[in-house]
C-alpha cells in the first residue's frame, strides 16, 4: 500500500507553526509522508487563527479553497478558531474532521477518521482548567535554519481587544529540563538558532510550586544550552528586569534583540486596551537595553485605529515612538474581534482613518530599520544563512542583532571547483558590506560552523 501523504497549511503566530510540526512529526512517524503543496495531499491540514473577525473570515475562505484545489483530500480544521466556533466549522460540508487546540497533539482520531473507522467523536474540555502544558519533543523542524520552541501557552491578562485568553487558555509553562532536552535534540539536527516561543513568554514559571521567572529560565540555557542561538521572541516591558539585561549583554547565547509590544504610544488608550503599563514605563526599559547594549535591536507591536483613538492620542503615539530608541514596528490596524471588551467600546474608527495612521506607522518603521541597518555597514558580525527568493541573491545572512544581509550568488560558490560552500542553516561571519537599492548587501568572512 502506497504512502498516505499529509500537508499543513499554518496561520497566525509562531506557536502555532510550532503546533504544526508537532503535529506533522506525529504523522510522519505514523507512515504519513509530507507533500510538497496542498493539491497533492491526501490528508489537509488547516491549523487556524481567531485573533480577529478577519482571521475567521480568512479560515473560512482557505477551507473553500482547499476543497476546490483538492476535491478527494481529507480535510481537518484545528487551532483557534476551532477552540472557538467549533459548531460553526463542523457545519461546514467542506470539512471531514474538526479538533479543538485541547486534542490537537494526538492525531490518532484524525487517523482513525481519516480511514473510516468511525465517526468523529469529541470531548468537552475547558481550555481554561488548570493542567500541565501541551508539549512534545521535535526531533526536527522543517525550516532546519531556525525553529520555534514552545516555552508556554496560554494567559492571564485579559486585554480589552484580545480573544486568545479563551481559545488558549491561563498560562501553562514547559519545565526546564523539557526544554533543554528539545534544545539539545535540535542542535544535534543542525538548527542553529531557535526562537522561545509561547502566548506570553513573560509569564514563563508562574505557574509553578514554588514560583519561578522567565529570568530563571534564561540563566538556565545560558548555563547548560550547547552552542545555539537563542532568540527571545516577545516580551512585555515589565518581564525585562536589569538582571536580564545584563545577561544578554554578556551573553555567550542569548542574542542582542527584544521585541516589547507597545501597542500604542498614549498612556489613555494603554488603560483602555487594559495593557498594564505607561509609557514611562516603557521608555526608560528600552533607554535601559540601549545603554547597556548600543548594538541590541529593539522591536515592538503598535496597534492604530483602536476604538476611541482620538487624533490627539496617535499624535502621542508618534512622538513618543520619535522620543524613544525603537528600531523597528509591527504595525496592526485595529479590526474588531466579537466577543471581546474594546468590541463594545465607542467610538469605532473609520477604516480611512486606521489606514492612513498605519501608513504613516509603517513608514517610521521603514526608516527607523534603514537607520539600524546602517549603524551596522562595514562591520563583521555573526549570521545565520536562511533562504531567499531572489534568484541573484539565493540566501540572507540574518545576523544576531537582526540585521538582514542580501548574499550573492558569487559569495556562494568556490570558484575554483564551483561547488557551493554555504548551505543554509550554516552559521557565519559576514561583512555589512554595502547599501543596495535599500538591502544591505553582506558578504560572508568566515564559515562558523
Amino acid at each position: 500500500m502506497p504512502e498516505s501523504s499529509y500537508a499543513i497549511h499554518t496561520m497566525g503566530c509562531k506557536l502555532n507553526f510550532y503546533d504544526s510540526e508537532v503535529i506533522g512529526s506525529a504523522l510522519e512517524d505514523r507512515g504519513f509522508k509530507r507533500a510538497q503543496c496542498v493539491q497533492e495531499a491526501d490528508l489537509l491540514l488547516l491549523n487556524s487563527c481567531t485573533v480577529t473577525n478577519n482571521s475567521d473570515s480568512e479560515a473560512r475562505n482557505f477551507i473553500r479553497k482547499f476543497r476546490r484545489s483538492n476535491p478527494n483530500g481529507f480535510l481537518v480544521v484545528t487551532g483557534c478558531y476551532v477552540q472557538a466556533k467549533r459548531d460553526d466549522i463542523q457545519a461546514m460540508s467542506e470539512v471531514d474532521f474538526v479538533t479543538t487546540n485541547v486534542n490537537k497533539y494526538d492525531v490518532e482520531p484524525i487517523i482513525n477518521a481519516f480511514h473510516g473507522a468511525a465517526e468523529p467523536h469529541f470531548e468537552d474540555h475547558d481550555i481554561m482548567e488548570k493542567r500541565p502544558a501541551e508539549f512534545r519533543i521535535l526531533e526536527r523542524f522543517e525550516a532546519k535554519t531556525r525553529a520555534f520552541i514552545k516555552i508556554q501557552d496560554g494567559c492571564n491578562l485579559r486585554c480589552s481587544y484580545c480573544i486568545i485568553p479563551f481559545v488558549r487558555g491561563n498560562n501553562r509553562s514547559v519545565s526546564i529540563p523539557d526544554i533543554l532536552e528539545q534544545i539539545s535534540r535540535l542542535d544535534e539536527a543542525g538548527v542553529r538558532e531557535v526562537v522561545l516561543t509561547g502566548i506570553h513568554i513573560g509569564t514563563w514559571g508562574r505557574d509553578f510550586q514554588p514560583k519561578l521567572h522567565f529570568f530563571n529560565l534564561i540563566e538556565a540555557l545560558e548555563t547548560h544550552a550547547s552552542d545555539i542561538w537563542i532568540r527571545i521572541s516577545s516580551l512585555d516591558s515589565p518581564e525585562i528586569p536589569d538582571e536580564l539585561i545584563e545577561l544578554v549583554k554578556n551573553s555567550r547565547h542569548i542574542v542582542p534583540h527584544f521585541h516589547i509590544p507597545l501597542q500604542s504610544g498614549h498612556n489613555a488608550t494603554l488603560k483602555r486596551m487594559r495593557r498594564g503599563y505607561t509609557v514611562e514605563q516603557y521608555a526608560e526599559r528600552i533607554q535601559k537595553i540601549k545603554a547597556l547594549i548600543p548594538e541590541c535591536c529593539i522591536g515592538a507591536d503598535v496597534i492604530v485605529g483602536f476604538p476611541g483613538e482620538t487624533d490627539e492620542e496617535f499624535a502621542g503615539t508618534e512622538t513618543f515612538l520619535n522620543s524613544i530608541p525603537m528600531d523597528y514596528l509591527h504595525v496592526f490596524p485595529y479590526s474588531n474581534r466579537t466577543g471581546t471588551p474594546a468590541s463594545e467600546m465607542r467610538p469605532q474608527i473609520n477604516g480611512r482613518i486606521i489606514k492612513n495612521r498605519a501608513r504613516i506607522l509603517r513608514e517610521f518603521s521603514a526608516k527607523r530599520r534603514a537607520e539600524h541597518e546602517a549603524r551596522h555597514l562595514g562591520q563583521n558580525r555573526e549570521a545565520i544563512l536562511i533562504p531567499n527568493k531572489d534568484l541573484g541573491f539565493p540566501y540572507k545572512a540574518l545576523t544576531d542583532n537582526y540585521v538582514e544581509g542580501w548574499i550573492s550568488e558569487k559569495s556562494l560558490t568556490d570558484f575554483e571547483s564551483g561547488q557551493a560552500i554555504l548551505q543554509p542553516g550554516q552559521r557565519v561571519s559576514v561583512r555589512l558590506d554595502h547599501l543596495d537599492l535599500g538591502r544591505v548587501i553582506a558578504e560572508p568572512t568566515k564559515i562558523l560552523d
